[in-house]
């Protein structure tokens, strides 16, 4: 390659590289976090605005299948069973945090809920492996932008994370997933247009 096409392709790939990290960087300065103790019990919650649609959210948060391809740290996710409104989904990964690494296998029952037909709440419970007993929330709430929360509930006196570390842990799992799932919703938007 010559000089110039040479110094056109570094100039792109730097240009892709920083949309990227400020891309990132922003959703980390919009997510919301709100942090509560009572007792052993945690609950952690992460809320972002997205500018997306109810429906492209709903088919982010639903689509167990593909969750591995832009969720950090998840290697597979498959679905086992369906009744109704009602999933059992099967999930395999390593929980990271810092320099923390976990591996996890487990399953997930997942309640879909649509009020009046309308994306809306997806209720999550680990049924299974290191999270058990781990209660999880998705709301989506219309409007322009979309806000988009996760909360998570954990009693500390079953969490498999070192005490010391749980709380930022767990914090952070909240943050990795709410922006994970934000910039997918965003990407499929992107696609669709």
């Amino acid at each position: 390659m010559t000089f110039i096409v040479k110094t056109i392709v570094k100039t792109l790939l730097q240009t892709l590289f920083l949309s990227c990290l400020l891309v990132q960087l922003t959703l980390a300065a919009e997510t919301r976090m709100n942090v509560r103790q009572t007792g052993s019990m945690l609950m952690v919650e992460g809320q972002l605005e997205v500018p997306v649609n109810q429906t492209t959210a709903w088919a982010v948060l639903t689509d167990y299948a593909r969750f591995p391809e832009f969720v950090p740290g998840l290697n597979s996710s498959r679905l086992l069973e369906e009744r109704n409104t009602s999933k059992w989904v099967e999930q395999r990964g390593t929980v990271i945090a810092g320099q923390f690494r976990m591996p996890f296998q487990g399953v997930v029952k997942i309640e879909e809920l649509r009020p009046e037909g309308q994306p809306g709440v997806i209720r999550v419970a680990f049924i299974s492996g290191p999270l058990k007993d781990v209660q999880g929330e998705w709301n989506i709430k219309p409007g322009k932008p979309l806000d988009l929360s996760y909360r998570m509930q954990m009693d500390l006196m079953k969490s498999p994370f070192p005490p010391p570390l749980a709380v930022t842990i767990i914090e952070q799992q909240v943050r990795t997933w709410v922006e994970a799932f934000a910039h997918e919703m965003q990407v499929m938007k992107r696609k669709k247009e």
